[in-house]
């Protein structure tokens, strides 16, 4: 073929094309391996090909076998190091020496950085995966992908009430899950001897009763979620559960490959720490519980006395009534109905009082603040009169409903509220204290209780909920922080200042409204 016509025909061909005589001289050069190595054609025929690129001289195995093809790193016009993919055979003239050399190579450098480069993030990930605290598994969760198809073509179009109605349907998603990989930790946290244990379906580590973290995990993915967080239960192989934090993340390229990498981390001092200090502080506060009826048995007394006079009264008054030749039978019943209500008032209040001392756990549970408002007044009703206390009421009557206990909110109130009566006890100015209840800026429910007293020290304001702080000569400095604790456990906060005229100050607090 002439030279001319073969470099037409080699120019067509995207790949480099470089033709040697026997001697290793370029003799031919396509517009390919200009694109490639970066010299025309002018500059590189008649050079041995060993000198131009640094590499590709005669190979023994070539001349033998007529043909050869593996990977070489060569030099390109500008200095790059290049890693070229190349095949080469000999043609033989008539007496069946080597005539010529003919190669064809491609470009690899990039293919080979992206290689090496995945390979060097798939040994960060490996000494990650094993070397992290936590416990990580890696989940084949494709049949589950083929399961949501399914009842997509069904209809479902809501998958978590899908779920919600067909537990069965989320546990045989479970079922399908399996474990390909664990790391160390993982094998430590679920007590076997080999991660090898570990490599099963999924179901088997989660009790019914976090079925629905589950579920909320997987309609987290498939919304496009980028990952899943929520403290549950999980179990161990033989049986043992316990408190972990579980997280999944959904990478969409890892999504649609079908595969899942989970965290798991082993929450349960954590757990146990955080019921003590809450019984800690239902110590605390059932103690400043107490103490504080002991400061209202005077008025408890009181309120007590008031039915029970009424019924020596009216018991008296019976008595006389059937002492008559000819009882009055009307009059009678009417007296008993007196007796049995007041017996009802007394049992009430002795009720009232049981409640808040008797030591029991938290039992929240929607309350209308209104109403606990209200049955807190019932307690200081006797004090504010004998301070000379009036107390104005504007309480909103649409609020939402709050999620807490009873006894401990109620506690809050009557704290407030009797700290405001001591304050103006000893002042000479008006005595009156306003308690609003309505909706704060962010929505939630809150309480104010303003008094017409001496206000608080500037100083002292910051200091108001610190444990063991008080501004009383008798007082321990732990009902403010008790109250500040009963509302943050509740989900809200507590504040004080003094009220913008100058006269008096403000104690408030908020509640989260409760889910409908």
């Amino acid at each position: 073929m002439d030279p001319a016509e073969r470099g037409d025909l080699f120019d067509l061909v995207q790949e480099s094309i470089v033709v040697c005589d026997a001697a290793g001289r370029i003799t031919a050069w396509n517009a390919g391996s200009t694109e490639l190595y970066g010299w025309d054609a002018g500059q590189a025929l008649g050079r041995p090909l060993a000198d131009l690129l640094g590499a590709g001289g005669d190979d023994p195995a070539l001349l033998a076998d007529g043909r050869w093809e593996g990977e070489l790193a060569r030099r390109a016009a500008d200095g790059r190091e290049l890693i070229v993919e190349v095949r080469r055979i000999v043609r033989r003239g008539a007496d069946g020496e080597p005539a010529e050399i003919i190669e064809t190579a491609r470009g690899i450098t990039e293919r080979r950085a992206a290689e090496r480069a995945l390979r060097e993030s798939e040994y960060r990930y490996r000494n990650l995966f094993q070397a992290m605290a936590a416990s990580f598994w890696e989940l084949d969760f494709r049949p589950v992908g083929q399961m949501l198809r399914e009842i997509r073509k069904a209809g479902v179009s809501d998958y978590a009430a899908h779920f919600a109605a067909h537990p069965e349907f989320v546990r045989e998603m479970m079922r399908v899950t399996r474990v390909l990989a664990v790391n160390e930790q993982s094998v430590k946290l679920f007590g076997v001897d080999d991660a090898t244990a570990l490599l099963t379906t999924i179901d088997r580590f989660w009790p019914e009763a976090s079925t629905g973290v589950y579920a909320d995990s997987v309609v987290a993915a498939v919304s496009g979620r980028p990952s899943f967080s929520r403290e549950t239960r999980l179990r161990t192989l033989d049986g043992r559960e316990f408190d972990a934090h579980f997280t999944a993340c959904f990478p969409p390229e890892t999504v649609a490959d079908g595969k899942l990498l989970i965290g798991i981390i082993d929450i349960g001092e954590r757990v146990r720490a955080q019921r003590q200090l809450q019984d800690l502080q239902a110590q605390f506060a059932h103690a400043a519980r107490v103490s504080m009826l002991g400061e209202l048995t005077a008025s408890i007394a009181h309120e007590v006395n008031q039915p029970l006079a009424a019924i020596a009264t009216n018991a008296s008054a019976g008595m006389r009534w059937l002492s008559r030749p000819e009882p009055d039978l009307d009059e009678l019943r009417g007296i008993n109905t007196r007796v049995v209500a007041d017996a009802q008032r007394a049992a009430a209040i002795i009720a009232r009082v049981r409640d808040m001392a008797v030591r029991r756990a938290p039992e929240p549970r929607p309350l209308s603040i209104n109403a606990v408002v209200e049955e807190a007044l019932l307690f200081l009703h006797h004090e504010s009169q004998g301070k000379g206390v009036s107390i104005e009421l504007a309480l909103d009557p649409d609020l939402p409903s709050v999620m807490a206990d009873r006894t401990q909110l109620q506690q809050v109130v009557v704290n407030l509220i009797a700290n405001a009566i001591q304050a103006m006890a000893a002042d000479d100015g008006p005595r009156e204290i306003r308690l609003r209840t309505g909706l704060d800026a962010e929505g939630k429910v809150s309480v104010k209780i303003e008094d017409t007293g001496p206000g608080v020290r500037p100083d002292d304001l910051p200091r108001l909920f610190d444990s063991f702080f008080t501004t009383k000569a008798d007082g321990m400095g732990m009902g403010l922080p008790i109250c500040r604790s009963i509302i943050e456990t509740h989900g809200g906060a507590i504040r004080a200042e003094n009220n913008a005229d100058g006269r008096g100050a403000c104690f408030a607090f908020n509640l989260p409204a409760a889910e409908v």
